[in-house]
Order: structure tokens, then sequence, then C-alpha cells
């Protein structure tokens, strides 16, 4: 793949990403320049491609200028959607950076990497440069899928920084996937960690699943009182943000959630049988030095027709930024 954009990703102390990030530019896509649509998606591992691609053409996603992309697969032995974040910049003629956070080694195998599993940013115009980023790793061990729990894995918690230009003018875009069973603690380390790399002035948009759950999820018994609490008080779950120190570090870097997002509007669907009232607002966006435009944040299911089954346990999330 091509490596038009430059690694800045910085040497010392600070933990190092296990993989290098791979980047594909394209031409920039000729587009308006009054205003900056973003999307985010915890994409689940994008085994429905088709079903990803086909809902980006519905009217509130579709035109995308920066699309940031969670749980992203990679299978080495390639079969048709399974590569989300290249072949989904491909159809949409944009610049792909990737990163690759862990490879998956199947059971019997003892170094043999099948697949990768990250994030990526899609991007309108091509990036200038590009850095992966490790994050804090908690000490609360990872859950994966039953499929593949007997599965071993390398790499790294890691997100992605990266530096744009739309309308001449330089723009900061960066994504990270928070750890799902942690304390609200530990995410807030995994946050502070990322923050490190990301620019402290400039105009900026982050994005991620954030895993704002407002509770530690580490055993049956806190998953159990998790359940309670959902059912006692919905509310924490919505609004998760005095629960979650994560913001107070964004906010110290000037990063806004305020008009970027539906408030207190879920994100998550672990099952249809849950009552919208008591799913959790999981995935953010985040912006600096650029305005949110009045009534264009959504949350949007990810599915194409309501006819479809969904793409994903997570909806889209949306807004358009004034440039």
């Amino acid at each position: 793949m091509d490596r038009d954009a430059r690694d800045f990703t910085t040497a010392g102390a600070k933990p190092t990403p296990y993989f290098p990030p791979i980047v594909v530019n394209r031409a920039a896509r000729r587009r308006p320049q009054a205003r900056l649509r973003v999307v985010l998606l915890n994409a689940a591992g994008g085994r429905k491609f088709h079903e990803i691609a086909a809902c980006l053409k519905r009217p509130q996603l579709q035109g995308a200028d920066l699309i940031l992309l969670c749980e992203v697969n990679t299978r080495i032995k390639r079969k048709p959607g399974r590569d989300l974040a290249t072949e989904l910049a491909e159809a949409l003629e944009m610049s792909c950076a990737y990163n690759r956070q862990f490879g998956l080694i199947p059971p019997g195998s003892e170094s043999e990497i099948v697949s990768y599993m990250g994030n990526a940013i899609l991007s309108a115009v091509p990036f200038e440069e590009v850095a992966a980023v490790a994050l804090h790793e908690p000490p609360t061990p990872m859950v994966w899928p039953r499929s593949m729990r007997d599965w071993s894995r390398v790499g790294a918690p890691t997100g992605l920084v990266t530096r744009v230009k739309f309308g001449g003018e330089e723009l900061t875009a960066g994504v990270a996937h928070l750890h799902s069973r942690c304390t609200p603690a530990e995410r807030a380390l995994q946050m502070a960690s990322y923050l490190e790399s990301f620019p402290a002035a400039g105009r900026a948009i982050f994005g991620g699943d954030l895993n704002t759950t407002t509770t530690e999820l580490s055993s049956r018994a806190m998953m159990l009182a998790t359940a309670w609490q959902m059912i006692t008080n919905p509310d924490r779950f919505h609004a998760p943000e005095a629960y979650e120190p994560l913001f107070d570090h964004l906010r110290e870097r000037g990063l806004e959630i305020d008009g970027a997002n539906v408030a207190n509007r879920a994100t998550f669907t672990f099952s249809g049988l849950i009552p919208r009232s008591m799913r959790p607002k999981l995935d953010w966006l985040a912006v600096r030095e650029l305005r949110p435009i009045a009534g264009t944040a959504a949350v949007v299911p990810p599915r194409s027709s309501i006819l479809r089954r969904r793409a994903s346990d997570h909806d889209f999330v949306t807004v358009d930024l004034e440039l």
C-alpha cells in the first residue's frame, strides 16, 4: 500500500504502537467548501460491509468528508467485504488511514496472524500526516466473541491522529476505541495517554467508541449490578459525562461535545429486546474551533431500510460543521 503521508509518531518513553499505520492517499474529492460532514461508526468488524456502504448513501450520511471507524477487521486471506477500511475508501474514492491494534492468531498456530482489528479514518482529501498512538492498557482483560475465545492476539490499544487540509486550512482528525470492561478511571487514563499525542491547539475533530458505560464490567456480578442500574437509573447511561472522567481530559484540550452529539440519545443496541430507554450512549464526537451546524447532529441506525438487518450493534453518529 502507498505511504504518501508521513508518520509523525514521536520517540521517547511513551509506549510505541505495535503496528505502524497503513495509509492509502487519493486525490481530493470535489466537495462544497461551506461545511464538513463527519460520520462515526463502530463497524463491529465490518462483517456487513455492503450494508454499511449502503447506509452511507442515506441523506444524513451521504457525502461524508471524514468517516471515523472503530472495530475494523482486515483478513489477510481476502474475502469479499472483509477488508472494510480500504475497500470502503476505494468505493467512496476517499483516502484511508488504518491502524491495526491487534493481530489475531487462530488455535493451533503459534504465530500466524490471519486477521487484524483496528481503527480507521477515511478522508475526502489526502492525509498530510498520520500517527498511530499507543494507549494506556488497563489490567482488565478484554472479552472476545465466544467464537474467538481460543484465539490469541498480539498488539496493544492504539488510536489514530491525522492531519488534513480542508479549504486550505489544517485540521487534526483522530479516532480511538476505549476499553469496554474496565473502570471509568482506567478509560480516563486511556484518553489521557491518547491526548498526549493530540495537538493542544487548532481546529480538530475527535471521535470514537468511548465505551462510556459508567461502570466496570469485569465480572458477572458487576454486569448484573449494571443491568439493575439500567433498570432503576437509566438516565446515567444516556448522559454519562458525570460518571466518566475521560470527558474532563477532552475539555482540558478544548474539545467540546455539545452540539456535535444528540444529547441523551443512546448509540448502542446489544439486543433489540432491550427498551431504547435502557440503552447506553457509547459513541461520541468532539470538536475544537469548529462550529456544529444546528440541527445536523444525528444518531442514525445502521441499516439502509427498515426491512434490512442492522450492520452493527452501534449506530452511526454524525454532524455537519462550519468550515
